[in-house]
């Protein structure tokens, strides 16, 4: 990724802005919650790709007994999740760049900030997390909701540009990916929609 260090500083105040909603347990009523209730599908094995302190991973690991990882560009969210969160493995840095790209989980999630990837890279963390996904097992994807491609200033710094666009589209232009489950949802705090997307991963071979 170009421009690390200003995308680590990002994160690092994106976490501080939304810290009080992320040292607690994820509610029922969290997207990836939701759409885990309403599948009923119950992974052994779960990543998170932009998991800030792991509220989420230990929300899951609570009700589905997951055993889970979590990964994030943010070294203040992840040096206070593993304070909060001590059975739940927490790396910080890029998917891309870790170790975890090697191997294999029944869910990977990918954690609201896919906004904030260039389309190019978008390619290859979904070409390397395809490789890390089992045959007949999920991806969840949970972003901005959005029908056309838009490319703005991030509000927060504007030295970013951000992006939406409806990317479970990506993965769905394979054969071998379909949609289980979707749930759009209007945030109030960010007086945006947001979509949550659960797709399976088909064997085709």
């Amino acid at each position: 990724m170009k421009n690390y260090n200003i995308f680590l500083k990002a994160t690092d105040d994106n976490h501080l802005r939304n810290r009080k909603k992320r040292i607690l347990v994820a509610s029922e009523n969290h997207p990836v919650i939701r759409i885990l209730k309403k599948t009923n599908i119950k992974p052994k094995k779960v990543l998170e790709i932009g998991c800030s302190t792991g509220f989420v991973l230990k929300k899951i690991k609570v009700i589905l007994k997951s055993k889970c990882e979590g990964i994030d560009l943010s070294k203040k969210a992840i040096r206070e999740g593993k304070t909060l969160f001590k059975d739940i493995k927490l790396h910080q840095g890029l998917f891309e760049k870790s170790k975890l790209r090697f191997k294999k989980y029944d869910l990977i999630i990918f954690g609201f900030f896919l906004f904030m990837v260039k389309i190019e890279d978008i390619l290859n963390l979904f070409y390397l997390a395809n490789k890390s996904i089992k045959k007949n097992k999920f991806i969840i994807i949970y972003d901005f909701y959005n029908n056309k491609f838009k490319k703005k200033n991030y509000k927060h710094n504007k030295g970013i540009k951000v992006y939406r666009y409806d990317y479970k589209k990506i993965l769905l232009s394979l054969p071998n990916y379909r949609i289980i489950k979707k749930i759009k949802i209007y945030d109030k705090k960010m007086k945006d929609y947001v979509e949550v997307s659960l797709l399976k991963k088909l064997s085709i071979d």
